[in-house]
């Protein structure tokens, strides 16, 4: 009985063997290697049907793993298997930690590890801490900072400090927060001028809050008296209607409107910008990091059309800000307040006349062909950290541009469904959120319409610490 019994073991082995491709060796060190063989050919059919879906859209967007010229087709293809099976057991560790969401293996970033999803997409919300002060990065060098050794980014508090601290050094030490230089597509020490008085970021240091001066920078003048600024007539906040909300019409209309048939879905507990007329549809920054771009744009997008009671919103550049706006860093990460500060100085370009073509990460310059339209906004305002009773109140008047945590499995898979967990807690990418309801936000994200419910995110709402996914650690709205 033993002996007939070890035969068909060893017959079993020899046709599981037999069956597995020629190149399957354990390529990943963190895969259950084990498991992955018995689960193989099912694995083989996952991953036929997730090239069918993905393939294009994952090599226009350089969403791939690095690939060598040494290696095999066979080899490739054994490594998109493991890979498939790890991102299935990514959609297991998600789904635990979110009972309410649901996440899949068919999502267009399955073919890359956490750590390759979060080092090749999610590096777009620059939070710094700059520990010395090297030259000021050109063009090219832009998406290598966060790589070299003088930038160790942690918190957008000091990234902020940081950058000030460069561009005053290397202008006499006369730069002051408020008075900023106009905007070239050279390097990162010049800026715009904003109306804000100081920036919401510096809240926390402790130095004297800066004064704005007057004349040229390297021209010493006395401070004039404060003057009191006007007081803003408040903008209504959307209500039940078929219409999106209507406000005074702007004086310009600097683009061809994008026409939509949508219209403003609210009541008194609810608000969703995304079902208005007042939004843009869903686009992808592909490799680059230009989520902050996006967000702030498409923020602005919004904003003139609910203030202007327009019939469809007028379509703005990202391209513009990635490649001339020099207080950020193009694919290599950005603040959505410079941007903001940017957009009041120089206005932006129809998206038309100045497209997206930098979706595969690399760096491109500012071009000054295009014709530049002013959107009307004055300003920006920062929300108080944590507050989401603060942003709950803006959400009815407007989106809101908010950083999350999201290089972590749960927005490498989600696909639906209510978002309340995430693993990481350091903020790194720069979402829209626009809209909410008693228990959750909705957030316009920027990873193409085959992620999430149509390029969209549903996250729970939380009124304690930062929120989920540290939605509530930085929040920013224009203001017009």
């Amino acid at each position: 009985m033993k002996s007939s019994t070890l035969v068909a073991t060893c017959v079993l082995a020899a046709s599981t063997l037999a069956a597995l491709p020629a190149s399957a060796r354990q390529m990943h060190a963190n895969i259950n290697y084990e498991r992955y063989l018995a689960e193989i050919d099912d694995i083989e059919t996952i991953t036929q049907e997730w090239k069918a879906k993905f393939m294009d859209e994952v090599t226009t967007n350089n969403w791939l793993p690095p690939q060598s010229e040494e290696r095999s087709a066979e080899d490739a293809d054994e490594d998109l298997r493991q890979r498939i099976f790890m991102s299935k057991q990514d959609v297991l560790e998600a789904q635990a930690a979110n009972p309410n969401a649901n996440f899949s293996i068919m999502s267009p970033f399955s073919a890359l590890t956490k750590e390759e999803f979060s080092s090749k997409v999610l590096n777009s919300f620059v939070r710094g801490n700059k520990t010395n002060t090297p030259a000021p990065p050109t063009p090219a060098s832009k998406r290598a900072l966060r790589q070299q050794d003088a930038y160790t980014f942690t918190s957008m508090q000091d990234m902020i400090n940081a950058l000030m601290k460069s561009v005053q050094e290397q202008m006499g030490g006369t730069w002051t927060i408020g008075t900023v230089k106009p905007a070239t597509d050279s390097i990162a020490n010049e800026g715009d001028t904003s109306t804000n008085n100081q920036n919401p970021w510096n809240q926390h240091i402790n130095t004297p809050a800066p004064i704005p001066v007057t004349a040229a920078p390297r021209m010493p003048a006395p401070t004039p008296a404060p003057t009191p600024a006007p007081t803003p007539a408040p903008t209504p906040a959307p209500t039940p209607t078929t219409r999106a909300p209507v406000v005074e019409p702007l004086t310009k209309q600097p683009t061809k409107p994008v026409q939509t048939e949508k219209s403003t879905v609210s009541n008194a507990n609810s608000v969703d910008w995304s079902a208005s007329r007042c939004m843009s549809p869903v686009q992808s920054q592909g490799q680059c990091g230009s989520c902050w771009a996006f967000a702030s744009v498409a923020a602005v997008e919004s904003l003139q059309c609910i203030k202007g009671g327009q019939k469809g919103i007028n379509k703005y550049s990202e391209q513009q800000l990635v490649g001339c706006d020099s207080q950020n860093m193009g694919c290599g990460g950005g603040a959505p307040v410079y941007a903001f500060e940017y957009i009041q100085q120089h206005g932006l370009c129809a998206e038309s006349a100045y497209p997206y073509i930098s979706s595969n990460g690399g760096s491109v310059g500012c071009s000054a062909s295009c014709s530049k339209s002013q959107t009307g906004i004055t300003g920006y305002e920062h929300l108080d950290d944590g507050d989401e009773a603060g942003l709950v109140e803006a959400l009815k008047s407007q989106p809101v541009v908010v950083a999350v945590a999201s290089g972590n499995a749960a927005w490498k898979q989600y696909a639906g469904g209510v978002m309340s967990s995430c693993e990481t807690t350091q903020v790194d990418h720069a979402v829209l959120v626009v809209g909410y309801d008693d228990t959750t936000f909705k957030v316009r994200n920027s990873w193409g319409e085959n992620w999430g419910e149509a390029g969209y995110v549903r996250m729970a709402r939380s009124s304690s610490g930062m929120g989920t996914c540290g939605m509530l650690t930085d929040m920013s709205r224009p203001k017009m």
